[in-house]
């Protein structure tokens, strides 16, 4: 049975009294408050107990240990002669920033330096090493002789210092052994332990109501959360249960709570909160909403691609593309047509944003793996972000996820660009030469090339035209140019036939198209229905294209959209003005539609009451200020509107997404700002045209 150094001279003071000490008299001789010993004490009853002793509790008497002289004894030597742990420097600051942590009052250093088993000089210096440190969550120690220590700084900032601790001291599955483990029967663990000191910041019986209060947040969210993301989120609101209990009540933004009201995240939070009402029975704050709708906002994992592609983030889309297109150009590799890198980075990059906005906190296990195996794709993944995020300081643990994205994307890029040609030799004539043939396009799609011949005709061919041979006989040649293989090709053969081509210096060739083949049944239909839909909707945009001169003075940003879209209505591209107006303003609310470096916005947005896509452009006599997507005050002269409606095709969402991203380059600015109404529909007209040759494979060079 382990008991902390504090508790060691507690019992010690205890067993060598005859008599009664008050809660005063033990708290002066080991430097602690007096509600510190009542708290210790609470632990020691069932150590006492266990050994057939008693902890008398005398009001205004004080406290004295009733039981015999053996029984006594007996505790003395089982627990007064334990080894005490050494701590590292580390582990050193981790306990005591956790014990300022839960403090309601100043902290002794005597208690600390007793605690630990060290010196106050020690404590003192691991003073000094964490204040730079709590500095990164504007926190402060306010440090005075005879008054001891005290952390200083808002509620919000002690729960990141505290979710930053758990983070990179806790295990996901540390977590999750205690969510799921009958605490009522667990054994008494080692109270010296660092896991057992950080996870003590958080009630363990709170940790398993607060996950059973969750058991419905996969019907109450429109996206699934990643489990390292579910398990913060039960973390996170035990912490605030448990904060809350101690009277320690966090502060929110009213303008922020307001913007974030109405997003399916805070219905979500406010469904939370009602439950953790019930389950602890106690009153929790309504900035708890806020909180928690932040957390939610900050860990989200869509499962639906299109989702990203408008209404909500046009300007991501944008961003996206421009970070791809940096490392691309950094790295010397095709990178823009990864749909699956785009759409992956897309997906992590909406959260990541919103924490960095918020400064929250993330984890990232793996971030030393990735630094080590990927040195030069992490330099220039960090110097892509602090280019297009410019604003923001991106942490190491985002910029690691982004590798990742980015490496896969490297890995495809690889394997799509190697092609290869081979020569099939056979000895029992053109049959099994087929057969063997037939097996290798089905089981080596990266040998695109293939030529069969008899044993006499392979001297013939030149060597520049072949790239390995693949007999099933052996050959006048040399080993490092041919294969010998069953005509069969079973998996051993698949296997050596890859070796071969990977590691014998064969580079193969780089070839940007793969030749023509068949296609799959139904596959030359659905083409055809894709192309309709890509031409269909870019031929939509360019003839539904407006220009529009705005004289806008003394107007608001509602009343100059209703006026646009009185026009639209006209045209017949939307049906009810107030409610696409409505749904616009509701969309500014949540992010700034600035242009950053123009003087341009894009309002955007999908609706019920849109008939038709269209992007028109208006020009205003009066600048407008606006947030800009880097939340910068800016103003704007020129308003871009880009609508869609609800049920539209993907193809169609990939179309609205393509004018989006067109706005981060400088020559599409700059055509914009002009106004020219011919210049501006030739641009797009060409883009739309190259966008759609490119997406129906009909670009491709032969």
């Amino acid at each position: 049975m382990r008991v902390s150094s504090r508790q060691r001279a507690i019992i010690e003071i205890l067993l060598q009294e005859q008599k009664s000490l008050t809660i005063g008299a033990i708290a002066d001789q080991i430097g602690v408050s007096g509600r510190t010993v009542h708290r210790e004490l609470d632990v020691l009853d069932s150590i006492f107990e266990h050994y057939g002793l008693k902890l008398a509790r005398k009001a205004g008497a004080g406290v004295e240990v009733a039981g015999s002289p053996e029984q006594k004894q007996a505790l003395r030597v089982d627990v007064l002669h334990q080894t005490t742990t050494e701590y590292t420097a580390q582990e050193r600051r981790v306990l005591i920033l956790c014990a300022l942590l839960e403090a309601t009052e100043p902290v002794k250093l005597i208690s600390l330096a007793l605690d630990l088993k060290v010196t106050t000089a020690t404590i003192s210096h691991d003073l000094d090493d964490l204040e730079l440190m709590l500095s990164h969550y504007e926190l402060t120690l306010l440090r005075k002789r005879g008054y001891g220590v005290e952390l200083n700084g808002s509620e919000s900032s002690k729960r990141r210092a505290i979710s930053r601790l758990l983070a990179d001291h806790l295990d996901d599955h540390q977590v999750i052994d205690i969510i799921r483990e009958n605490i009522q029967n667990k054994n008494v663990r080692d109270v010296d332990s660092i896991s057992e000191r950080l996870l003590g910041l958080i009630d363990k019986e709170k940790l398993i109501k607060v996950e059973n209060a969750l058991n419905h947040l996969e019907e109450e969210l429109p996206y699934s959360l990643a489990d390292s993301a579910y398990i913060g989120l039960v973390t996170h609101l035990a912490l605030a249960v448990e904060r809350v209990e101690k009277g320690e009540n966090i502060h929110f933004d009213e303008l922020t709570l307001n913007e974030l009201m109405g997003t399916s995240e805070y219905e979500a939070a406010r469904t939370i909160m009602e439950r953790l009402k019930q389950t602890f029975q106690m009153e929790i704050p309504a900035a708890e909403i806020g909180y928690i709708t932040m957390h939610l906002r900050g860990a989200k994992l869509r499962n639906s691609q299109d989702e990203f592609l408008l209404p909500e983030n046009a300007e991501l889309v944008a961003t996206t593309q421009r970070l791809i297109q940096y490392c691309e150009e950094r790295l010397g590799i095709p990178l823009r047509e990864d749909n699956s890198l785009f759409h992956g980075l897309l997906t992590h990059l909406e959260p990541a944003l919103y924490r960095l906005k918020r400064k929250m906190e993330i984890r990232n296990p793996i971030l030393d793996q990735i630094k080590a195996n990927y040195a030069e794709l992490f330099a220039v993944t960090k110097e892509a972000v602090s280019y297009v995020f410019p604003e923001w300081h991106v942490p190491d643990e985002e910029v690691g996820y982004l590798v990742m994205h980015l490496g896969a994307a490297l890995e495809r890029t690889r394997q799509e660009q190697q092609r290869y040609r081979a020569l099939v030799v056979c000895s029992s004539g053109i049959g099994s030469s087929k057969i063997l043939a037939t097996r290798i396009k089905k089981e080596i799609p990266e040998i695109i090339s293939l030529q069969n011949l008899s044993v006499f005709e392979v001297g013939r061919v030149p060597r520049s035209e072949y790239d390995l041979i693949i007999s099933t006989i052996p050959l006048p040649a040399s080993p490092m140019e041919y294969v010998v293989v069953s005509p069969l090709l079973p998996q051993e053969d698949i296997q050596k036939i890859k070796y071969h081509l990977h590691n014998t210096g064969q580079t193969g060739q780089k070839m940007t198209e793969v030749p023509d083949r068949p296609l799959e049944k139904d596959q030359a239909a659905r083409q055809l229905k894709a192309m309709s839909y890509y031409t269909g909707y870019a031929s939509e945009l360019v003839e539904g294209l407006w220009v529009q001169k705005w004289d806008n003075r003394g107007q608001n940003r509602e009343q100059l959209l209703t006026r646009i879209g009185g026009e639209l209505q006209k045209k017949g591209s939307i049906r009810a003005v107030d409610t696409v107006v409505q749904q616009l303003l509701a969309r500014e609310k949540l992010g700034g539609l600035g242009i950053p470096g123009t003087a341009m916005a894009l309002f955007h947005g999908k609706s019920e009451e849109v008939k038709t896509v269209s992007f028109t452009l208006h020009l205003l006599e009066e600048p407008v200020p606006l947030k800009s997507m880097d939340e910068q005050e800016m103003s704007i002269r020129v308003l871009l509107l880009l609508l869609g409606p609800t049920e539209i095709p993907r193809e169609g969402l990939e179309v609205l997404s393509e004018i989006s991203s067109m706005l981060i380059e400088e020559e599409t600015q700059s055509i914009f700002e002009s106004g020219e109404v011919q210049p501006i529909a030739d641009y797009i007209a060409g883009r739309l045209y190259s966008f759609c040759l490119k997406k129906t494979g009909l670009g491709r060079t032969k």
